[in-house]
């Protein structure tokens, strides 16, 4: 239904009434129905619709009780980004269908300057006003703040909390716990008196900074990671059984007697999936994915689903993890170990030699799993033949499996779909959880077979409850966007790659995007720090109630239910499943679509705002590993790779892709920087610096605070072959020195 208002509005061209709105709907919903008539439940969820959608500054209502779109007005809603000066970004974000009946998802980016903030930090939730000659800060409608790093200070008897991140300094923070003063502390706000004065209580102080496990929780709360269960809900998992009981059964499909089995990394305990796979007697292909039903042992609203939508997702960083359920439930008696019976949900598909779907169900089911294996063996067998013995019973199946992943693969590629592959570096930890060795991997085939598996099970699923009419928690993800594409076009150019497309071409056409992709696979020692750049082009995706599609993917509706045990979007399709397409009662089923139009979106953008947490989290512990890791080879010699360089000097990228910095002040001679050709020049004489330079280099030192490695040129080894075919280069050269020389005179 809330289609159906977003359209009226779109297409409204000035305010309109809620009388409007009905007559419009009404016609709207004729065209497909000639005998639909408005009901009075229709009339109150579209008003039920409309009063959320203001409450969200989606809609805007005019001084005369007018609707439209809050686009339509002077004001915008979007995400502020402050920076330590004071002044920052604001970042709206619009979806919207074009002419062509194109899904559209814009981003504008607005300058707050520091007297037009209005008291915003960064982070917050913002209703911007751009009438004005500087876009200003009209109202913080959310501030994403629930704790705060930062270290107790003393005036007089009060004592109060100094936040560490300086984006966050404006705030004054007051306690009364028995802490001391100079403790590095995290507080939760428990109470806002004022715009930016909170009463705080101390949750955790952090006393051993030296202890690496310590150091990874640091980092994690500052970056907002919520921590730790409530006293309510550690009563309430007392109550949740350690094993399945005959009563929690009834009413499920036994697939005990199956061959089902798991693959998973070696280190895995908490277990959402399970697969199952067959070739039935016409040479068809049956596939199974059973995923851990989560809402049995955890009602909705009770106080662990609370602190699983306060997590939003389980935290993996540094050798620790912080899950969304209590590890009761993620190891226990959600986790689906080998020879246990587990509830499960079931997405049951047939497929034709074509990967073409024959047929699919969706039901509830108990479970065991067979055999529980690791990708590292799996892979073996795939790419070497080698089977480990206790494997050899499902030989046959894993090739069988692979194969129909490889059809599922094929089939979303023709689709469009944007396959890039690339290695990511993984930190080894000793027992006390300090960085000690690192290790590059790319996905093999047993990590391709799964992630296609789970592809298709959430393409299903979504399919599944969308033509039922089912409200769900949609994954999307958004077209690439044209600036960054184009820079990045440009780029390859410079560093002579041309690709010999404009960007909105690239953007428009998913084929040849995945062209650039295969482009990009051969530029050779650069493809590394190129995929990553490439990849930056494209949008984050985020959760939504509203469907535009994945773009990546290649789906057109495209859900994720496969992992409820660690991520809360997951938990609430599976939630909704249960609700609105198990349940038989027409009336209960018609009231909980009707609850869920108004509930998952909440759980959608709580979804999507702590994924970005979870990114922060694992991005800063990583950095901070590579410098603790890094550390033991300060003064040693070892090569890499110019993948940035700007005025402050360069960025180098090793061969284990851990990066750090040259600084222009540790370089001979004077340097002047040119963009166009993404260039660091020397003006009297000396090495230039081009992407792609290959250098010896020395690590000066490291800094696990800061997250900084830093390096001096030594020498070079390699350099960009077409250094010198850049007429600019000269022409900045020749501008720094005039104007090196006005100054002196």
């Amino acid at each position: 239904m809330k289609d159906y208002i977003d359209f009226i509005l779109r297409k409204a061209k000035k305010p309109i009434s809620y009388d409007s709105i009905l007559e419009r709907y009404v016609l709207l919903k004729q065209q497909k129905d000639e005998s639909y008539l408005l009901t009075e439940d229709d009339k109150n969820e579209i008003l039920n619709i409309l009063n959320e959608e203001l409450s969200n500054y989606n809609y805007y209502q005019t001084r005369d009780g007018l609707y439209m779109l809050l686009g339509k007005t002077q004001y915008r809603k979007g995400k502020f980004y402050g920076n330590r000066a004071g002044e920052g970004v604001a970042i709206c974000i619009t979806s919207y269908i074009n002419r062509d009946g194109e899904q559209v998802v814009s981003e504008d980016k607005y300058p707050i300057s520091k007297d037009c903030t209005n008291e915003a930090i960064d982070g917050d939730t913002v209703l911007i006003d751009i009438s004005g000659r500087k876009p200003k800060v009209e109202k913080v409608l959310e501030r994403n703040l629930n704790s705060v790093i930062g270290v107790v200070t003393r005036i007089g008897a009060q004592y109060f909390v100094q936040p560490m991140d300086k984006k966050q300094q404006g705030l004054t923070i007051s306690i009364d716990d028995d802490v001391l003063e100079g403790e590095i502390v995290a507080v939760s706000l428990e109470d806002r008196r004022d715009a930016n004065y909170y009463i705080g209580k101390v949750t955790r102080v952090f006393r051993h900074k030296d202890d690496p496990h310590e150091d990874a929780l640091f980092e994690a709360f500052k970056c907002g990671m919520p921590e730790g269960f409530s006293k309510e809900s550690l009563k309430q998992l007392e109550t949740i059984p350690n094993a399945i009981r005959e009563s929690d059964k009834a009413g499920r499909y036994d697939f005990t007697n199956w061959n089902i089995i798991s693959i998973d990394g070696a280190d895995t305990k908490d277990k959402d999936d399970c697969i199952y796979f067959q070739v039935l007697p016409n040479g068809n292909y049956l596939m199974a994915s059973h995923i851990a039903d989560t809402p049995t042992f955890v009602p909705f609203g009770s106080p662990l689903h609370k602190d699983a939508y306060r997590k939003g997702t389980s935290y993996y960083f540094g050798g620790c993890v912080e899950p969304q359920y209590p590890r009761k439930l993620s190891n226990g008696i959600y986790s689906l170990h080998d020879g246990v019976e587990r509830l499960c949900k079931s997405i049951i598909i047939e497929y034709d030699k074509d990967g073409h779907v024959v047929s699919r169900s969706l039901v509830p089911s108990v479970i065991k799993s067979r055999m529980g294996m690791t990708y590292e063996k799996v892979n073996k067998i795939l790419q070497e033949g080698i089977v480990d013995p206790e494997y050899q019973e499902y030989k046959d199946t894993l090739t069988g499996m692979y194969e129909l992943a490889e059809t599922l693969r094929y089939n979303r590629f023709v689709n469009g779909a944007i396959i890039i592959d690339r290695p990511e570096r993984k930190h080894i930890h000793d027992e006390n959880g300090k960085a000690i060795g690192v290790t590059t991997r790319t996905s093999g085939p047993a990590e391709m077979l799964i992630e296609e598996f789970m592809l298709a099970s959430g393409v299903n699923v979504g399919e599944i409850l969308t033509e039922a009419g089912i409200p769900c928690v949609y994954r999307c993800h958004g077209l690439p966007d044209v600036d960054k594409v184009n820079e990045f076009l440009r780029l390859l150019d410079v560093l002579g790659f041309p690709f010999g497309h404009t960007a909105k071409e690239v953007c428009n056409d998913k084929q040849l995007f995945q062209a650039l992709v295969y482009h990009v696979e051969d530029t050779g020692p650069l493809q590394s720090v190129l995929t990553t750049n490439l990849i930056k082009c494209m949008p984050h995706a985020y959760y939504s109630t509203n469907n535009i599609g994945h773009y990546g993917t290649g789906f057109v509706v495209y859900t994720q239910f496969t992992s409820p045990i660690r991520r809360i979007g997951d938990d609430t399709n599976s939630r909704i499943i249960d609700d609105c397409y198990f349940e038989k009662d027409s009336k209960k089923r018609k009231d909980a679509i009707r609850k869920w139009a108004v509930e998952a979106p909440k759980f959608a953008n709580q979804a999507t705002k702590m994924e970005r947490v979870a990114e922060s989290v694992e991005r800063n512990v990583q950095l901070m590993d590579d410098a603790v890791y890094m550390s033991q080879f300060v003064g040693q010699e070892m090569e890499g790779t110019v993948i940035s360089s700007g005025n402050h000097g360069l960025m180098i990228q090793l061969d284990n892709l851990i990066e750090g910095r040259v600084r222009i002040s540790s370089l001979e001679g004077e340097y002047a920087y040119n963009p166009d050709t993404f260039t660091l020049l020397s003006v009297d004489g000396k090495d230039s610096y081009y992407i792609g330079d290959r250098l010896k280099l020395k690590l000066l030192f490291t800094n696990k605070e800061r997250k900084t490695i830093e390096f001096s040129v030594i020498e070079k080894i390699y350099e960009n072959p077409i250094a010198d075919k850049y007429d600019t280069n000269q022409k900045v050269k020749t501008k720094y020195l005039d104007n090196k020389n006005k100054i002196r005179a």
